[in-house]
């Protein structure tokens, strides 16, 4: 008999949000303040983190919410989950971000989340990283097919409303993106 001892989730949901008022806002908070943060990104744009969503942010983040409290229950955590915190990501041609985790920027961080405002094709996948010793290195030119056992990386393709949750310790990152136009995304974290 086989047992699934470990596991994780990733979340995803395409929302219906009117993105437009969205990224019209990110656009103008990108105008004020060019110069940004730089975290994982290379040669994107991250704005300052917020800890309050505003006017353009409560809709999108009344719906996360909703979501959070599911994973909460599939995960079975005890304490009540709320927004930490969020930045905006505007990623130009050739930008992308390097491999990177959300555990620990406060640490109180337990899901940790992108929403998708403005995608196109070739704007860049995000991409999940299985952090097993020698896995790539056991399995590779061994197996027929990848599976949840084998794989150790795992991709999103971005696409507009798009909402992806998981966990704060799983490592991710995107890859460049390879079109003259810009993705634009919000980036969270929930916590305690």
């Amino acid at each position: 008999m086989i047992k699934n001892i470990f596991s994780t989730y990733l979340y995803s949901q395409e929302y219906n949000i009117n993105t437009t008022s969205l990224k019209n806002h990110i656009k103008e908070i990108y105008k004020t303040t060019k110069t940004g943060r730089s975290i994982s990104n290379y040669g994107g744009w991250q704005s300052e983190m917020f800890l309050k969503s505003n006017h353009y942010t409560k809709p999108l983040f009344e719906i996360i919410n909703k979501d959070i409290q599911e994973i909460k229950k599939i995960v079975d955590v005890k304490d009540n989950v709320t927004l930490l915190n969020y930045w905006y990501n505007i990623n130009k041609q050739s930008s992308f971000n390097r491999p990177h985790y959300h555990l620990g920027r406060t640490g109180k961080e337990i899901i940790s989340g992108t929403f998708y405002v403005t995608t196109f094709k070739d704007c860049g996948n995000i991409m999940f990283k299985r952090n097993e010793f020698g896995l790539d290195v056991m399995y590779e030119e061994r197996i027929n097919n990848y599976t949840p056992y084998s794989s150790s990386n795992y991709f999103m393709i971005p696409k507009n409303n798009l909402c992806l949750l998981f966990p704060s310790n799983l490592e991710h990152y995107v890859e460049p993106n390879l079109q003259n136009k810009e993705r634009i995304s919000i980036s969270f974290n929930y916590g305690f």
